[in-house]
């Protein structure tokens, strides 16, 4: 296995990142290469070896105390759950608001001590999907190496442990495609429940279980747990409030709790209501979602009213949430917030609790969340909301864009330490690109290219290619095809269609770009030299050694000229050459290079450096493979003694070089 530049930081990437192996950067954005960490082959037991811990549950909690039980829907559950064997699995389906996911969350509760795990998903995207899939691999096998490993990977581990044990649950929750959930159905060991908005496409999947808005004596009970009436007027001004709300749950518990939380009778709040133009009514009884919206629009703009009176704030945290997806955001994301709103935390803290007691958002210590219809309604101006004005929401979109600019790890390919961080933020960037509008700006353009590298590196390259081709689109509108930043968006685009292995794509994108830099900013540009070091990149996969050895020697022709023998991007170009040297079997002439470039990070970053440590493993790996097993096996290590030194015996890294030293021990023990 040889340990290629593209996964060291010696790489043919390298030439355009310096020391810092990442994002390269004249001004402007530049391509990333993809990175492919290995973990040793018994670093994860196989699934079917692996027991779920006692009570192994992610479910929300707790279910809701104020769940009014629906007779029908609740028994056709228990039933499917009872069958002595797996059937097909029911799909909870119907209008947005209607109390879908409470029911499931209730029936999941009811049974978490039957089944193990009990795992909530949300399935409102293949992404989603896999990504809780994920989280379930690493809660199953918490001390193995899933976390180093990509969300597909860790997400086929769990489904090969769920059809290898019985007695799970899972609950697929607002399930957008049925399409999406056919492998995880297709399981029959285990129970499924399904909520989703879709009503067609379950024939053969899913048994339909169609839920309508709460009969009104339910929808009146619901109303009565929460506000308590204080006499019989009071009682029948909820039933007439339960009627105008439409019966639907979402809507009758932030009423319920706006009532509570301003003090207000019922009739006072039933009086604001039906200030509200009757058309809005009529919507609600259409039945149809976004009907339901604006009915949840209502009950927004009263509820915010009360809130921006004590603390203007919240209204514009509100209008900032409603970009991001219907999914937890980590709360400490927030702790700069305060600086770009111009207030003090204590502010912050204030509105986030406002908006909390006003069931307006879901507050814990670790995430803010946001309904996705409440969401829906903080993003539509509204010209009569003075909340909702076109000027106040396009503002908050703009917040959305640079807290996240701010908070996104650096480097997304390389920096496995943040993945972590990207695996939280990801739904949310790509909700806020999704949502906006067509008049995009170029701050969407940079999280798309910065989104493109990160999914590059955790395998998803199909949606990698559609970040970076949107990101193109952007800038070549905007600035022209001829733009510096057209260019490196097209090297996105290139780098993603090359990690998906579609070189013939990638090909003439890179040539292109080197057409161009040469073309736009003259043969020793520092870009030019960037677009040539990736064209011979894709060259060496191509299986053209000679061709990246000709265009990597005259890169280092031109450093050496431009910068010196001692710049970083001297030193990476000569590593660079020494690799294609390599990859043509000429390891007498790798050797010395390489060797030459490890005396050239020596004498520049010193012996500690990780790219010192990267040209040394470079260095052993050729002599590996020229059979000097010994120089090999004393280099591989110090690597590992330094790999563990710098970055902990459990980074990728480390991994990577116990594994070469490991093979190289096999090889000389073969001998």
């Amino acid at each position: 296995m040889s340990e290629r530049p593209r996964i060291e930081a010696s790489g043919e990437q390298a030439v355009a990142v310096g020391t810092n192996s990442g994002v390269v950067s004249t001004g402007d954005h530049a391509t990333i290469d993809a990175r492919t960490v290995h973990l040793p082959a018994d670093a994860v037991r196989q699934p079917a070896q692996v027991q779920a811990p006692r009570g192994t549950s992610n479910l929300p909690a707790p279910a809701n105390p104020d769940f009014v039980d629906r007779v029908e829907p609740l028994a056709r559950l228990e039933a499917v759950l009872d069958a002595a064997c797996p059937t097909l699995p029911p799909v909870v389906h119907g209008l947005g608001g209607t109390g879908k996911s409470a029911l499931a969350l209730q029936v999941a509760h009811r049974h978490r001590h039957r089944f193990n795990p009990v795992w909530w998903l949300s399935a409102d995207s293949a992404s989603s999907l896999t990504h809780g899939l994920a989280d379930l691999a690493t809660r199953l096998a918490p001390h193995q190496h899933l976390a180093t490993a990509t969300s597909t990977e860790r997400a086929e581990w769990a489904l090969s442990w769920l059809q290898t044990h019985q007695d799970w649950l899972l609950v697929l929750d607002d399930a957008a495609s049925p399409h999406d959930l056919a492998p995880v159905l297709g399981m029959t060991t285990g129970r499924h429940i399904i909520t989703s908005r879709r009503t067609t496409g379950w024939r053969r999947l899913a048994q339909p279980l169609p839920l309508q808005s709460l009969p009104s004596d339910a929808a009146v009970e619901l109303l009565m747990r929460i506000v308590e009436p204080e006499g019989p007027d009071d009682e029948r001004v909820l039933v007439r409030l339960a009627d105008e709300l439409g019966h639907l749950p979402l809507a009758l518990e932030q009423a319920a709790a706006y009532i509570e939380s301003t003090a207000i009778s019922p009739a006072a709040y039933l009086d604001r209501l039906r200030r509200y133009p009757g058309r809005m009514f009529a919507a609600v009884a259409s039945g149809q979602e976004a009907d339901n919206q604006r009915t949840i629009a209502r009950i927004w703009r009263l509820s915010l009213q009360a809130i921006t009176n004590r603390q203007p704030l919240a209204g514009d945290l509100l209008r900032l949430f409603a970009w991001f997806a219907p999914a937890p955001l980590p709360r400490d994301i927030l702790e700069g917030l305060h600086e770009s709103l111009g207030e003090d935390p204590f502010a912050v803290d204030e509105a986030l609790a406002l908006l909390h007691g006003y069931s307006m958002i879901t507050l814990t210590r670790q995430t803010v969340e946001v309904h996705r219809l409440v969401q829906g309604v903080a993003r539509v101006a509204d010209p009569a909301d003075p909340h909702r004005s076109v000027q106040a929401i396009a503002t908050a979109r703009e917040r959305a864009t640079l807290l996240l600019e701010q908070v996104l790890p650096e480097n997304p390919l390389f920096n496995v330490p943040g993945w972590p961080r990207w695996r939280e933020l990801l739904p949310h960037l790509l909700a806020l690109t999704d949502r906006t509008p067509a008049e995009e700006d170029l701050h969407t353009a940079g999280l798309l290219m910065a989104a493109s590298g990160y999914l590059q590196g955790d395998g998803h390259t199909s949606t990698a290619i559609a970040c970076a081709r949107r990101a193109v689109e952007i800038n070549t509108r905007l600035q022209g095809s001829g733009h510096p930043a057209t260019f490196a968006a097209r090297s996105f685009l290139a780098s993603a269609h090359r990690a998906a292995g579609d070189l013939e794509t990638a090909t003439p994108l890179h040539q292109q770009n080197l057409a161009d830099h040469e073309r736009v900013h003259g043969a020793d540009h520092p870009d030019t030299l960037v677009a040539r070091a990736n064209l011979a990149y894709l060259y060496a996969l191509r299986g053209e050694p000679a061709r990246a050895r000709d265009l990597h020697q005259r890169n280092l022709t031109d450093m050496r000229r431009l910068h010196g023998p001692d710049h970083p991007h001297t030193i990476n170009a000569l590593a660079n050459l020494a690799s294609s040297y390599r990859d043509m079997g000429d390891l007498e002439r790798a050797i010395d290079l390489h060797r030459s470039a490890l005396a050239d990070y020596e004498r520049v970053h010193g012996p500690d450096h990780s790219e010192t440590v990267t040209a040394r493993s470079n260095l052993a790996y050729a002599h590996k493979l020229a059979g000097d097993v010994d120089a090999a096996t004393a280099l591989f290590e110090r690597v590992l003694a330094d790999r563990e030194r710098l970055y902990g015996p459990d980074h990728p890294l480390t991994e990577l070089a116990h594994q070469f030293l490991e093979d190289t021990r096999e090889a000389h023990g073969r001998e």
